[in-house]
């Protein structure tokens, strides 16, 4: 006694299936007699090694203890309507099942299929562009398996369809350039049709075959048994509408599968149905493999070659790290290559420390509040977004016409650190086939009557977009944020060494004038008292050690009240500066002046004898008679006077003589010189 399951498959081959270990047949498809020559009823409950061979059988049970299908297909041969036919035979695990699919192997007969397969791949292998690798894959598997229409879809970021290639039959409307909505192709059915790559309809209007089971299949244990793997399966509901919409009874579908799953598929159909024979299926496979390792080929040499051009751009910027260019002279320096690598119309970073923009950005103010927005919403890894009007992170900020963002962040200690790629508005069209769920414009419908009317080309215009960021480029966009938080930080490191030299400059020039304010006098440059003291103590033991002579003159500008009261104040300081430029004119190299206080200079003439002394206070009292200001029409004259080292001498007993000798200059008429002998 047999029951009917919920399967049920096409009528071009038969199904199968097995328990776990592959010992008892659990299933199979009401058509076995035509293909098997033994009944349903009678293959229930049977071992696979009567129908199968023991061959066939031990292979395949072999290799699925280990795998989950077989390595490649194998074959029975049967006597079918008196003829010696050739069987496919392929086989997968679905869950607690084994499931087996078989097909005949129609002759082809005069077609070299070896030849021309080769042939294809020849070509697709030469192909340097994504393009031309599609126009090439369509030409070639249509030419392999003779459909009306083949087609190669691509599913983008959000799950709709676009129809990049098309080679198709004369007279037939084409649909290149179409956009199917993610709705017609759910993210589900995507994953499936990744996992098993193949679907065949040859022809829409057969009759399904039911699969029937064994009453005592509970028995073993078999639960779901999903045949959704087969490509024998009956044509499911969406399938037939796709199939309606071209007015087509025939399909071929085959997997484009990248490592992020299904990038797209290749679909074949015809108004007629097409019988097609498993050899054609898999050569066609064969083209579709091998033009699907050349695109990704393809597709990671330009992402390669546009790393790379990132790549150079970075090498150049360590040098300038070395270099210590600034981060706004790195824009000026990159901007307009860097612009073109991105596609972007504008770049900008932050820091905490600098902002800068380049090309069509928004204002700074709105860079810094995007990079201060981002660090408070955003977590790691660059920001993207080609509708940057609608996003919450640019609510209420001047944008500048820039529709597109992409914010890498730059590591290290400054959290407020991004390099911002901006795009404008990139007004597109997409042409649908059959209306999506989005709001869209209605344009004419397309006037091919081979497609159906629902099937007709809806027009929408899309605004307020920029072009979409590809992965790549934010890969490129992180690592080229990385050095420019390498030259930014470098940057700040020159601008606070430079802070601290200008910062040590300072502080040794307010050293020096503290030093210059504890030695010299502010009002006439020279010595001050402290300072003048300073050097009579060295002369005084210097000539002690060396027993060398030394003078000390002080000199006193006569009448010098007089002068204040008559000219003021600031005409005496004049005059006392003056005076001291005066007499260090004419002093020796070795010989130095000081400020003694109010009008009195003190000059130490290192190894004079009295003589000596005499004849330098001769020259220094004619340079005072000489100084001349502005400031007051007559002249001043000075009283020196002279003494010289005594053995015995302190600096205080050696500058009262000097002192006393200046007295008795004054004394005796001013305007001359005393020394300290007899004193």
């Amino acid at each position: 006694m047999r029951n009917t399951s919920l399967l049920s498959i096409q009528p071009c081959g038969c199904l199968l299936v097995l328990d776990k270990d592959l010992s008892l047949i659990v299933q199979c498809s009401a058509n076995a007699q035509q293909y098997l020559r033994v009944a349903a009823d009678e293959l229930l409950d049977q071992k696979p090694e009567q129908v199968l061979g023991k061959r066939i059988t031990g292979k395949a049970r072999n290799e699925l203890r280990t795998g989950s299908r077989l390595s490649g297909p194998l074959s029975i041969q049967r006597d079918i309507d008196g003829r010696k036919t050739r069987l496919q035979v392929n086989a997968f695990r679905s869950g607690d099942a084994v499931i087996v699919e078989i097909e005949p192997i129609t002759p082809l007969g005069n077609r070299r299929l070896m030849g021309t397969v080769n042939q294809w791949l020849t070509r697709l292998a030469r192909a340097e562009t994504p393009g031309a690798l599609m126009d090439i894959l369509v030409a070639g598997v249509r030419d392999i398996t003779r459909f009306e229409r083949v087609l190669v879809f691509h599913f983008d970021d959000e799950g709709h369809g676009v129809c990049l290639a098309e080679d198709l039959a004369e007279g037939l409307s084409p649909v290149v350039g179409q956009r199917f909505a993610a709705s017609d192709y759910p993210a589900e059915q995507r994953e499936k049709f990744a996992a098993r790559e193949v679907r065949s309809i040859p022809d829409l209007g057969a009759d399904a075959v039911p699969v029937v089971s064994s009453a005592a299949l509970s028995e073993h244990r078999i639960r779901d048994i999903d045949a959704s793997g087969t490509v024998l399966r009956a044509p499911s509901r969406r399938q037939r509408n796709f199939l309606d919409d071209f007015n087509a009874r025939s399909l071929l579908s085959l997997a484009i599968v990248g490592q992020a799953g299904l990038w797209g598929m290749v679909t074949c159909i015809s108004a007629t149905p097409m019988p097609l024979a498993p050899t054609l299926r898999d050569a066609a496979r064969t083209l579709v493999t091998m033009a699907t390792q050349r695109l990704f080929l393809l597709k990671a040499r330009m992402e390669s070659s546009f790393l790379l051009q990132v790549q150079e751009s970075r090498d150049f910027l360590v040098e300038d790290v070395k270099a210590g260019l600034s981060p706004t002279a790195m824009l000026e320096k990159y901007g307009n290559e860097w612009l073109v690598f991105f596609r972007a119309a504008g770049l900008a970073f932050r820091t905490k420390g600098e902002i800068s923009g380049f090309g069509v950005t928004p204002p700074l103010k709105t860079i810094a509040e995007f990079a201060r927005r981002l660090e408070q919403s955003h977590g790691q890894g660059a920001w993207v977004s080609s509708r940057l009007r609608n996003e919450p992170l640019a609510a209420g900020l001047e944008l500048n016409g820039c529709c597109g963002m992409l914010a890498a962040p730059l590591p290290g200690e400054d959290s407020e650190g991004w390099l911002m790629f901006f795009r404008p508005e990139h007004d597109r069209t997409f042409y649908w086939a059959g209306k999506p769920d989005s709001d869209a414009l209605v344009s004419a419908p397309a006037s091919g009557q081979d497609l159906h009317r629902t099937f007709s080309a809806w027009q929408e215009e899309v605004r307020g977009t920029s072009d979409p960021w590809k992965p790549i480029e934010r890969q490129a966009a992180v690592d080229l944020g990385e050095d420019v938080a390498l030259l930014a930080s470098a940057s700040e490191i020159t601008r606070l060494n430079e802070m601290l030299r200008e910062e040590q400059q300072a502080l040794a020039r307010a050293n020096e004038k503290l030093r210059e304010a504890v030695s010299h006098d502010s009002l006439t440059g020279i010595w001050n008292r402290y300072r003048t003291e300073q050097e009579l103590d060295k002369e005084l033991a210097k000539a002690r050690r060396h027993k060398l002579p030394f003078c000390v003159l002080l000199l006193d500008v006569d009448h010098f009240k007089r002068v204040n009261d008559t000219w003021g104040h600031e005409a005496g300081d004049e005059l006392l500066g003056h005076i001291a430029c005066e007499v260090n004119g004419v002093l020796r190299q070795e010989d130095h002046i000081g400020r003694w206080g109010g009008e009195e200079f003190v000059v130490v003439a290192t190894g004079a004898a009295r003589e000596d002394g005499v004849i330098l206070a001769e020259r220094i009292r004619k340079a005072v008679a000489g100084v001349r200001i502005s400031r007051m029409p007559e002249g001043v004259t000075a009283s020196i006077g002279v003494a010289t080292w005594r053995p015995e001498d302190k600096r205080k007993e050696l500058v009262a003589r000097a002192d006393r000798a200046m007295y008795a200059a004054k004394t005796g008429g001013r305007n001359r010189i005393e020394t300290d002998q007899g004193l």
